[in-house]
């Protein structure tokens, strides 16, 4: 299966899956059951992988879903999968748009740069944010964006939106 820029699927409990090529950005539930089928030098536990796979085949095709644009934010598409677990959205601020506040949500997450550079003020400090970056945004926190880069921002933000 092969997913295009943008597009999102979704694996639930005892659904196997691995990368073999390209970048993607990963949020799943916390998780204690890491079973490794082969191709790591990490142990390797066969039997309990084919014990508790789930075997109902279905198309590939219904792991996609689409994303949506947050009515509020032009800029924000979210990923919603089917659990209550996550969400995921992707913040797009073009070229354009110079000055951009991260808006708050009621519960903490995490934001993760993957092109494009700013300044971010938040109630704490200023920080530089550039391809990489990881921060962490507490429950209710509007962090406000300088975007200094000539080719706009994206970033990721994965949350829990109950």
């Amino acid at each position: 299966m092969v997913l295009e820029p943008g597009q999102a699927m979704f694996l639930g409990a005892n659904e196997p899956h691995a990368y073999l090529y390209g970048d993607c950005v990963e949020c799943m539930a916390c998780s204690d059951n890491t079973v490794r089928a082969g191709l790591t030098p990490k142990f390797i536990d066969v039997s309990t992988l084919c014990e508790m796979l789930n075997y109902s085949p279905a198309p590939a095709s219904t792991k996609i879903f689409p994303s949506m644009q947050d009515p509020s934010d032009p800029f924000v598409y979210l990923y919603d999968p089917p659990v209550p677990d996550f969400t995921v959205m992707r913040i797009q601020v073009p070229v354009s748009v110079k000055q951009y506040t991260v808006a708050p949500v009621d519960c903490a997450g995490i934001l993760l740069v993957i092109e494009g550079e700013a300044t971010a003020t938040s109630a704490l400090s200023d920080i530089t944010l550039r391809r990489g970056t990881v921060l962490f945004i507490s429950a209710n926190e509007s962090v406000s964006l300088h975007v200094t880069s000539p080719c706009g921002m994206t970033m990721y933000r994965a949350c829990s939106l109950l």
